[in-house]
């Protein structure tokens, strides 16, 4: 064997040798990491009880539960080497939890580590738990420990239901400092069946303040133009019982000064509805009908919106909308005086609804290729009470 040869020989062990240790340190360093997939934060006695959900692998099978405490929110993560015998890893976490209390304490001390720390994610999800984030993290379904990626799935349920909203760290910190906007979160409720959204929870700054329901969800989605998908169910004489589903087509708002100098917001919704199920087993509406039809989701829509106004803005000071940042980008000079978190319940709002909703004859003579006839409008609009 010429001296060409032995070198190749050489060269191909060297390299098979080289590879069998990398995977092998590859494997060794993966089995020593805990991969963090979701994490529960409490306060506790004496600073955090942290839980987490993790694994061995990217994957969540045989996904892991533990918890552990600290005076701060690292201590107490870092403590779960002390349980695992592993190192906490969070490229491959979904989603961070806070417990009620700590919301009420204020959530600034518990954000810092996630905001601060280089080897977290600020893009995940954030959710406000009803009682205890432990709780929610050590919900089962199935007699099985709830998958966390299911869990992340509820941040985005709003495109198919319209009556819960998303919101990841970033978003929340953001709404924080941003000028004239105020911060929220979805709530989870652990139970028998799984975890559930059940409300929305609005925030002074960090501070936990009051909770929309899911109904006042649906109208602060309207108003910021965020509803893909949502269903309606409305009962009258005239067309009995309709199961729609409704979309927003556009949702807006415009600011004015008026004459005794208080600002005052015009809110405009458009929104359109497909009707899903007529009961009594019905295929089309009287004429009139329709325009029945489309007052009464107006009004139901319009309901909605000034009812999350109300409770957010009016009730507890909570600018959740951005009334205040649109305020403060038409009128900077106006606003360089104003204290706008007392200020903004003397403002004056008024809501406007416009509607349309498909006609069933419409949709089948689509369907053949011909021309849809004009939709009829319903208009609502009131003004908030001063």
């Amino acid at each position: 064997m010429n001296k060409w040869c032995k070198s190749a020989v050489c060269l191909a062990l060297c390299t098979g040798l080289f590879l069998s240790l990398s995977a092998c340190t590859s494997f060794m360093e993966l089995y020593e990491r805990l991969l963090i997939h979701g994490i529960g934060i409490d306060c506790g006695k004496n600073g955090y009880v942290v839980t987490v959900r993790s694994s061995t692998s990217s994957e969540e099978e045989g996904e892991e539960f533990f918890k552990s405490e600290g005076e701060t929110v690292l201590e107490a993560l870092n403590n779960l080497s002390l349980l695992t015998g592993r190192e906490p890893f969070y490229s491959h976490n979904y989603l961070v939890v806070f417990g009620r209390e700590c919301a009420k304490e204020g959530l600034d001390s518990s954000l810092d580590f996630f905001v601060r720390y280089y080897n977290t994610r600020p893009a995940v999800k954030m959710f406000l738990a009803e009682n205890t984030a432990e709780e929610v993290l050590g919900a089962e379904k199935d007699g099985k420990l709830l998958r966390m990626s299911e869990l992340q799935q509820l941040a985005n349920s709003s495109r198919y239901n319209g009556k819960t909203v998303g919101m990841d760290i970033l978003e929340f910190v953001n709404g924080v400092r941003r000028e004239g906007s105020s911060p929220y979160l979805p709530v989870l409720k652990a139970g028998e069946d799984g975890v559930k959204v059940v409300a929305t929870a609005i925030f002074d700054g960090y501070r936990l303040q009051d909770y929309l329901t899911l109904e006042e969800t649906r109208g602060l989605l309207m108003i910021r133009n965020q509803v893909e998908k949502g269903e309606s169910v409305i009962s009258d004489e005239a067309f009995g019982t309709v199961t729609l589903s409704i979309s927003t087509r556009e949702g807006k708002t415009q600011v004015t000064l008026g004459e005794d100098g208080r600002p005052r917001f015009l809110v405009k919704i458009q929104a359109e509805a497909d009707i899903s199920a007529i009961s009594g087993g019905r295929t089309r509406f009287e004429s009139g009908a329709y325009g029945k039809l489309e007052a009464c989701v107006g009004e139901e829509l319009q309901r909605q919106a000034e009812d999350a106004i109300r409770t957010a803005v009016l009730k507890n000071s909570c600018d959740i909308f951005g009334f205040g940042n649109l305020l403060y980008q038409k009128y900077p000079s106006f606003w360089k005086g104003l204290d706008w978190e007392k200020q903004m319940a003397e403002c004056s709002y008024v809501v406007q609804v416009e509607t349309k909703v498909q006609r069933i004859e419409e949709e089948t003579f689509d369907v053949l290729g011909g021309k849809a006839s004009d939709k009829c409008r319903n208009e609502a609009a009131s003004s908030l009470p001063e």
